[in-house]
């Protein structure tokens, strides 16, 4: 284990950044609560599909067919599948944090969105359609192509009228967007954001390009084609999903007697741009991110009660995120127990850490830790504190989620459930 020094610390700007409501739509479940009931149980969804212009299926995780009665069936016509996702688990959030649009201010209210791929499958329809002669765009394909039409809509749905944009940091770009909303909270800009991660990746041409990689499962049993740290992995399967959070001022929250589901302590987000497709091979990256982290919540490596780990389920990445967290944390016996759940999702790319974040509060709340599933043979190399079998009971107060991507991104993101001070 690293020496850990106590150094002394800023207060960390994000302490009282409060989670109030959380949301999630995928092909683990359609709400939160069914992608908490299949998480603990193992229950995969995943499916096989064949995408021209491959001649081979490839397992995906689809998340369910979405049908909208509401007001915004109109702004959805013509929005891509990411924006449906979207709306379905912002308003899961917005309901269970008990928000009401006629008791906020409109400019105090945001909107901030991470995903890595925006709306791409409007994307890739209407490029092609305009490439065929004699086929013109619509006036509003400009609007609906744009990644700000996924924001763009959320916010129209809640009537915000504060800060509204998406960001795209690869993999990392759902705890991108809750860095950014956590320090409007705390800079006093905005009382409320609606932050979310979102991805649908599921278009041919994108699947053509992550299955010329080679990261992409070479399993034909979709059910267990994504097993995170298993001696015999294969690769990740890419899944499609939404997962959303409240993100609020402890005034705020306080002034309506919300109930707290979470504590945002700490976020840190670094990059390292030696690898263009995954960790540095020293792992000095994540634990360069877990140390910052930790630095900012003012904890050390043995007051961290969970870690949810990125776990694609790729040969390489998952040994070296299990390499650098046993080198942080310690020996089997030091460490915090682990988990990783793609399995459940799939790998929905800059929604992932949003999953994380909302399965990890679920952990919290009732005091469970998911099985790694999918893990019939859990790879000696990877010597993490994982619960391999079923659900395990266990009191959580702090927990940590740790991502990476594209370009060499990293963050870690650190949430606590102990009692707020007066």
């Amino acid at each position: 284990m690293q020496e850990w020094q106590n150094e002394e610390t800023n207060p960390s700007l994000l302490r009282k950044s409060l989670i109030t409501g959380m949301g999630a739509c995928s092909a683990g479940g359609i709400d939160l609560r069914t992608l908490w009931k299949n998480t603990l149980q193992g229950t995969v969804t995943a499916s096989l599909e064949i995408f021209p212009p491959l001649q081979d299926a490839l397992p995906v995780y689809r998340a369910p067919r979405l049908h909208d009665t509401s007001k915004s069936q109109s702004l959805l016509r013509q929005a891509d599948r990411s924006v449906h996702l979207a709306l379905q688990a912002g308003d899961e959030a917005w309901r269970h944090a008990g928000l009401e649009m006629a008791k906020i201010k409109p400019e105090r209210l945001g909107v901030i969105i991470g995903s890595a791929r925006g709306p791409v499958t409007f994307q890739e329809q209407s490029f092609s359609s305009s490439l065929n002669i004699g086929r013109r765009s619509r006036a509003s394909t400009s609007l609906y192509t744009a990644f700000s039409s996924i924001s763009g809509i959320i916010a129209k749905k809640f009537q915000a009228e504060g800060p509204c944009f998406v960001v795209s940091s690869s993999c990392t770009s759902g705890a991108t967007a809750l860095h950014t909303a956590s320090g409007m909270i705390q800079s006093g800009l905005l009382d409320v954001v609606i932050v979310g991660g979102v991805d649908a990746p599921l278009t041919p041409t994108l699947l053509e390009q992550y299955y010329q990689t080679g990261i992409l499962s070479s399993c034909k049993k979709p059910r267990d084609a994504l097993a995170p740290f298993d001696l015999n992995r294969s690769g990740t399967v890419l899944g499609e999903g939404a997962a959303f959070v409240i993100l609020e001022s402890d005034a705020s929250a306080r002034a309506r007697n919300a109930p707290i589901l979470g504590r945002l302590d700490a976020i840190s987000l670094a990059s390292h741009g030696r690898h263009r497709a995954g960790v540095d091979h020293e792992g000095l990256s994540l634990q360069k991110t877990l140390r910052h982290c930790l630095k900012e919540a003012s904890l050390l490596p043995g007051d961290v009660d969970l870690l949810h780990l990125h776990g694609t389920g790729t040969r390489l990445n998952d040994l070296l995120e299990s390499q650098a967290v046993a080198l942080f944390f310690g020996n089997f016996k030091e460490q915090p127990y682990a988990c990783a759940t793609k399995a459940i999702t799939g790998h929905t790319l800059g929604a992932a850490p949003l999953f994380q974040l909302v399965l990890t509060l679920c952990s919290m709340r009732d005091g469970m830790i998911p099985p790694l599933t999918n893990t019939k043979d859990l790879d000696p190399a990877c010597t993490l504190r994982f619960v391999l079998t079923k659900t395990q009971r266990h009191s959580l107060s702090t927990a940590l989620c740790l991502t990476a991507g594209f370009w060499g991104n990293v963050a870690s993101m650190i949430v606590s459930t102990s009692p707020l001070a007066p």
